[in-house]
């Protein structure tokens, strides 16, 4: 969680931001988005930035940001990482952070994959997901850097019903965005990512939050 002791090369916001790997020249990146709804006992919002080439984790932001707080930071934060293509889980507090992203920022999951509803996580492709982070962490496991999302999948456990889940009182936000991360990563394959037409920093300013300041970190 934001604040303890981090193995980053860089950390913001008391370490709510998280980055390993810089942006590269021409490398193009993959900006995943579990959307929560900003409560101080609730879940964290989370994302975690992936090189699409190699699916090595770049960056990951946790947080307890509302809807409207999430949209600036990670329109910043793809920014940042050559206009990354943003995939929000459109499930609940999704369809927010969605509202408020798709009319600043061209480099969407929609606008690539050609899906207005965007990324949903159902009962029917969770499974999928899922099993395609574990074999990623079984066969491939330089690939992620974070101690607290490693943390999290030692937390994730099977349940009576087949299914998979944090433990109680446990959380799996970031285990959820490196999933979703990694499964666009696999859907895009071949697919040619869109540059922003609207800078980043223009859209957050509209949005009438300065890209540097989230009342939302705690």
């Amino acid at each position: 969680m934001p604040g303890e002791v981090t193995n980053a090369n860089k950390s913001r916001h008391n370490g709510g931001e998280l980055l390993w790997l810089p942006p590269q020249p021409n490398k193009e990146y993959i900006l995943a988005v579990d959307p929560a709804g900003g409560g101080s006992d609730g879940d964290y919002t989370c994302a975690q930035v992936i090189d699409r080439e190699t699916g090595m984790q770049c960056a990951e932001l946790q947080a307890h940001l509302s809807p409207r707080e999430t949209a600036p930071q990670i329109m910043r934060l793809g920014r940042q990482y050559n206009d990354a293509l943003i995939v929000i889980e459109r499930n609940n507090h999704g369809q927010g952070v969605w509202a408020s992203v798709c009319d600043h920022y061209d480099n969407t999951y929609e606008n690539v994959m050609g899906k207005n509803n965007g990324w949903v996580t159902s009962v029917a492709n969770r499974p999928g997901i899922i099993a395609l982070l574990g074999n990623l962490l079984a066969e491939e496991p330089g690939m992620f850097n974070s101690a607290r999302f490693l943390r999290e999948c030692r937390t994730f456990l099977r349940q009576p019903d087949g299914g998979s889940a944090a433990a109680a009182g446990a959380h799996d936000d970031t285990v959820m965005a490196m999933a979703i991360a990694q499964m666009a990563r696999k859907e895009t394959a071949g697919r040619r990512f869109r540059k922003n037409m609207c800078g980043a920093d223009t859209a957050v300013r509209r949005l009438g939050i300065h890209p540097g300041v989230s009342p939302g970190w705690t």
